[in-house]
């Protein structure tokens, strides 16, 4: 399967926030409806803080790092290694191109927000956020097109 996944995410990388969308609004809702534990909280505050840290001061390889670190976190929090699996395919095809930014800034606020969201275990608010954060990339790498960050994907 995983192999599958690598080779359409490869073909089709206009739906690859439909792909990401599908698991990770999944995981959210699992999560929020459970709320995070004050250890889990934590965790999660720490990794949106990296973000925000890594978006000021415009380091787009470690941004791209930390990003990568903080979905693949709350993915993990819900305990499904398959879905942690595949989704870390899809956030390794997910870093082509190179964030502008103010995409990286608003990105990196958008981890925080989610994570009080979940630990106050709102699923809509959460779910709404979530779908803006993983459009909004996108979006804008459609318009722009895709920009190599300088290291060859296999």
């Amino acid at each position: 399967m995983a192999a599958s996944v690598r080779c359409y995410a490869a073909t089709q990388p206009g739906q690859l926030t439909e792909l990401r969308l599908l698991m990770e609004l999944s995981a959210l809702r699992r999560l929020a409806d459970r709320g995070l534990s004050d250890q889990e909280f934590a965790l999660v505050t720490k990794l949106a803080g990296d973000t925000v840290r890594l978006a000021r001061g415009r380091d787009v390889p470690g941004y791209l790092r930390a990003d990568m670190d903080f979905h693949l976190c709350l993915l993990e929090l819900t305990a499904d290694p398959a879905l942690t699996g595949i989704a870390r395919l899809l956030l390794a095809r997910d870093r082509s191109s190179v964030p502008r930014a103010e995409f990286m800034t608003r990105g990196a606020r958008e981890h925080r927000e989610l994570a009080g969201l979940l630990a106050g275990g709102m699923v809509s608010a959460a779910d709404h956020l979530l779908r803006l954060h993983l459009s909004r990339p996108s979006a804008a790498a459609r318009l722009a097109g895709p920009v190599s960050i300088g290291r060859a994907r296999a």
